[in-house]
């Protein structure tokens, strides 16, 4: 693509300091403008970048009107982050302090199940043991029905937490919560599966990582925020739990299951079930096999059809319980940090939670339209907004401002991909201070250490969304450990 050809191509979207020039990215967001249903032009964020396996690009949203397109989110619908702060101040903490912390988030997990126990699980020849955390069957469809709202007894929180949580954590108005029929949006794995282990999934680019306030930026807000210099912050980046991804598998014929061959055949015979064994799936079986069995890049589902209004539940009902799983994690991270300590007086207290993966109705410049975020944060004006960096850079918690709304309400959740290519192309280096992170898995080499860089990836990104008025910065979070696995 010529420069001129490449200028026309980015006066088609809201490009934010991210690089476009790669062939494979233009020729997917070309087939995305080709999309009829799409309403406002594609925004581009500076943490652009393509993953494996993975229709859209990373860090990227699109509008469109009265139609779902499942591909334009992930397939991981409901991943998401939050930070809390905490009573703790940096030295108070100390390599056998995180070992200590990092052990007592493990505990309270039931048995890992492979293949096979699985499909007996589903049968109903076999039974999870329940653990702490874990939900009844009762409590569980109240979760899909309520959101956040249906753990916060449970895991003993009072409703102001609710405030910390977009949309309070729950996004089915009361009507609607008494008209779901659960077992026609959800499979009966997401059912048998969904009360266990809540609160706990680091695998792959997830974490739990411990910081502290390396600076304040903006002294007023961080005040209103109830944040000091010092100050021990918890972030965590977790997927949203069995409900979402089966959602975001069953809903659609998506790349990421064509990897394994036993997940594979294991997600078509559900699908095959769940989506055709009753009357239902039978008045409806060639849309339900066009949209979601035939291998197509974008799937426009008309929004208000009998099929578009079955999806945007089961998304609805996915993101439900996306952020009750964040509130069982919240628990987990409070609990382990009494028993860390000591002291039941130590303090853990959310300041915000969010996903970064969704697809749902807003209203952007007076026009009703359904906005797909795919790794990419929904911007609401004077909320809190997370941009983590890496293990080795700072992270940055910021305050999303009204001028996010020419953008999609839309910022990156993080850095990764600009501080590896900055890094790689030697635009940062060892950093001077002789910072480093402690790496903690569950598998060898379980404890390592990394030395920290400097924080040009990340400084690059929060500069571009600053300059769009899409966010400014409030303080800087250094990290101190890393919890994987």
């Amino acid at each position: 693509m010529n420069n001129t050809t490449l200028s026309n191509f980015a006066q088609s979207i809201h490009s934010i300091g991210c690089d476009i020039s790669n062939p494979e990215i233009q020729n997917i967001i070309k087939q995305i403008l080709s999309l009829k249903s799409l309403a406002l032009p594609p925004v581009c964020l500076p943490d652009l970048l393509l993953k494996p396996r993975v229709e859209a690009p990373a860090s990227f949203a699109a509008a469109t009107t009265n139609t779902i397109v499942p591909e334009l989110s992930a397939p991981s619908v409901g991943c998401g982050m939050g930070i809390a702060k905490t009573s703790l101040t940096r030295d108070e903490v100390d390599a056998d302090f995180f070992e200590r912390f990092f052990k007592e988030m493990r505990a309270h997990l039931g048995p890992r199940y492979g293949f096979f126990k699985n499909c007996f699980l589903w049968l109903g020849f076999l039974k999870r043991p329940k653990q702490k955390y874990d939900l009844n069957r009762e409590e569980l469809e109240r979760v899909i029905r309520e959101g956040a709202p249906a753990v916060l007894e449970k895991y003993g929180f009072s409703p102001s937490l609710l405030d910390a949580i977009e949309y309070n954590g729950s996004l089915f108005t009361e009507d609607e919560q008494k008209k779901i029929n659960i077992k026609n949006i959800l499979p009966r794995v997401s059912l048998k599966t969904g009360m266990h282990n809540l609160g706990y999934g680091f695998k792959g680019n997830h974490f739990l990582e411990i910081q502290y306030v390396e600076d304040i930026l903006d002294p007023a807000q961080a005040d209103a925020w109830g944040i000091q210099k010092n100050q021990v912050m918890i972030m965590y980046h977790g997927g949203g739990g069995a409900i979402p991804f089966h959602v975001g598998r069953y809903f659609g014929s998506r790349k990421k299951d064509r990897g394994n061959v036993r997940v594979t055949i294991s997600v078509a015979m559900g699908k095959l079930f769940f989506h055709f064994f009753s009357w239902e799936g039978m008045t409806h079986c060639w849309r339900r096999f066009r949209y979601y069995f035939l291998p197509r890049s974008f799937t426009e589902i008309p929004a208000d059809s009998a099929e578009g209004m079955r999806l945007m539940q089961a998304l609805k009902a996915a993101l439900n319980y996306s952020y009750a799983f964040h509130v069982a994690m919240l628990k987990r991270i409070q609990d382990s940090l009494k028993k860390t300590t000591n002291n039941i007086n130590t303090e853990v207290n959310l300041v915000w939670d969010n996903v970064h993966n969704s697809i749902l109705p807003e209203t952007i410049s007076s026009k009703t339209v359904i906005v797909h975020r795919h790794t990419a944060n929904h911007a609401h004006p004077g909320k809190p907004l997370i941009v983590s960096g890496f293990n080795t850079t700072c992270s940055y918690l910021a305050v999303a401002l009204p001028g996010a709304e020419a953008r999609l309400f839309s910022a990156d959740h993080g850095a990764g991909g600009v501080i590896k290519r900055f890094h790689d192309e030697g635009k940062s280096r060892q950093h001077p201070y002789g910072h480093k992170t402690y790496i903690y898995q569950t598998k060898e080499p379980r404890i390592q250490e990394a030395a920290h860089i400097t924080d040009e990836g990340i400084n690059h990104v929060i500069n571009h969304l600053e300059r769009e008025s899409i966010a400014r910065p409030v303080v800087r979070l250094r990290p101190l450990a890393v919890f994987k696995g």
